[in-house]
């Protein structure tokens, strides 16, 4: 992959991003070019005026804990700097607002959700994946099986081949490096055996809901494969047209190289052998990784896993979504290692994609049971709070 380099200019939060993009500085620095082929970034403040009954609640929802009398949390609110960065390529666009966090929300079962999930992560004797070999239904070609996993085919199918991994330990989100290579490697099983019932079928994707919150119809962990035909689900196929579209437009280059070699630039990458995790600089919500590999090897699956871990453990997430893509299968199997090209520019071409794995949180019932889904997120920008350059900062990425 892309090989990283040190940045002359380290960027702390996204107002400095805004303010070093409208500056120019960058424009003509080689360690920069692809962060410019890709991304654009603008900022704007918004004012308002204030009736004095509101000001005492914007007190105490915009406080800090520095903060001398009521006035600085009142002033914080009435001047807000939004900062959005937009992927011209991907058209995915995050609006960044750090004052959103202070917004208030509903709390409404709240109580109940917390006692919910401490109870729920017991394994129960009648729920179905607690008993998988009695209550789950098995492929026609049979049920595979290895330490951390079996397979389940799934009774409402996403797709016409859609089987789950239900882990054999109960808690969905107690992840550890040993069940991340178990479901990875039963997949990869999986998706061979499926092609060989059906070899029309060669599109592989695995999408892994953790907890309610996160689309997950049972509580106990598991996650879903999918194997289709004809061609790849929708989000695939527009990465691979943004990839193509973008080799036409820089001949040579290869639109995710650059997707690392732009978030490495920002200090917001971070290399695992022949993998990279990524935290995203235009997250769908506020705490999004990407690992991106151009070889389904030990090293993807390692990163994968360490994404996983930064997601729970760094950042606290109880309710995640995974999406794993994969490269259409080879003679029925994932393709062969690029091994003989050890850079990626020799590695990619405009019909080559790499192995990608989308993670993110879905929010904090802690912090309010409201939905982090809304018609702007769906149709307009992601809006979001945390400064991807403060979390790289806690996880001592620079």
């Amino acid at each position: 992959m892309a090989h990283k380099s040190a940045s002359k200019i380290t960027v702390k939060n996204v107002i400095e991003l805004a303010e070093l993009y409208k500056s120019g500085k960058t424009l003509n620095l080689d360690s920069w070019a692809a962060f410019h082929r890709i991304f654009r970034v603008t900022s704007a403040t918004g004012y308002m005026k204030t009736p004095a009954e509101l000001e005492e609640k914007l007190a105490k929802w915009f406080h800090r804990e520095d903060d001398v009398g009521p006035e600085p949390a009142i002033e914080r609110a009435k001047r807000q700097t939004v900062v959005r960065i937009f992927d011209r390529w991907a058209c995915n666009q995050t609006c960044f607002n750090a004052a959103r966090a202070c917004k208030p929300s509903c709390t409404r079962y709240k109580d109940d959700l917390s006692r919910q999930r401490s109870i729920s992560d017991m394994p129960v004797a009648d729920r179905d994946f607690c008993q998988p070999y009695k209550f789950t239904a098995i492929d026609t070609f049979g049920r595979l099986e290895n330490n951390s996993a079996l397979t389940a085919s799934n009774v409402a199918k996403y797709d016409a081949l859609h089987t789950m991994i239900v882990f054999k330990e109960h808690s969905p989100s107690n992840i550890t490096e040993a069940k991340i290579f178990d479901m990875l490697n039963l997949s990869a099983q999986w998706f061979e055996m499926a092609h060989k019932e059906h070899p029309n079928f060669i599109y592989p994707n695995i999408s892994w809901n953790c907890r309610s919150r996160a689309g997950a119809s049972q509580h106990h962990g598991h996650a879903h494969m999918e194997l289709a035909e004809e061609f790849h689900y929708g989000h695939w196929e527009r990465l691979k047209q943004i990839s193509q579209l973008y080799s036409q437009e820089y001949p040579g280059r290869n639109y995710f190289n650059d997707l690392v070699e732009a978030h490495c630039t920002l200090n917001l990458a971070q290399q695992c052998g022949s993998a990279w995790i990524i935290i995203h600089a235009v997250p769908y919500c506020g705490y999004e990784l990407k690992v991106i590999c151009w070889d389904f090897n030990d090293d993807f699956k390692l990163a994968v896993f360490k994404a996983v871990h930064v997601l729970v453990n760094d950042f606290d997430s109880q309710y995640f979504n995974v999406c794993i893509q994969f490269p259409p299968l080879e003679n029925g199997k994932q393709r062969p290692p690029l091994t003989s090209c050890p850079k990626l520019q020799k590695m990619g071409s405009e019909d080559r994609m790499p192995y990608i794995a989308h993670l993110v949180d879905r929010g904090d019932f802690n912090k309010g049971t409201s939905s982090d889904v809304c018609s702007m997120r769906i149709y307009g920008s992601a809006i979001v709070n945390e400064d991807p350059f403060i979390l790289a900062q806690k996880l001592n990425w620079f």
